[in-house]
């Protein structure tokens, strides 16, 4: 239900190379696709608000000075689609300053 609450940062913490990581958890699949990337979309904005409007600083004082990442952990693979929204936001995240990377973790 992670996509399903945009305001919500998931998971927020520190990263051995010394990023300040904000993971977004996606456990939702791609069965409507324009859907989830939308909803991916809704998310991820808030999470470069969270981070540009210096909110990640009060809210995680542990973060301050560091390099701030965006991870998105996606639980089904992206189709042609997803794969294609997640080039577009890296170049588009990272010309803000911002590391990001999308990866699929398989349970079991």
């Amino acid at each position: 239900m992670a996509l399903a609450e945009p305001e919500k940062i998931d998971f927020i913490g520190i990263s051995p190379d010394g990023f300040c990581v904000l993971t977004l958890a996606d456990d939702t699949d791609w069965a409507d696709p324009e859907r989830h990337v939308a909803e991916l979309r809704a998310k991820l904005e808030n999470y470069v608000g969270f981070i540009q409007s210096g909110e990640i600083e009060r809210a995680y004082p542990e973060g301050k000075d560091r390099g701030p990442k965006i991870v998105v952990a996606l639980r089904s693979a992206p189709p042609p689609t997803g794969v294609e929204f997640f080039t577009l936001a890296k170049q588009t995240i990272t010309a803000l300053g911002i590391e990001f990377s999308w990866q699929v973790f398989h349970a079991g």
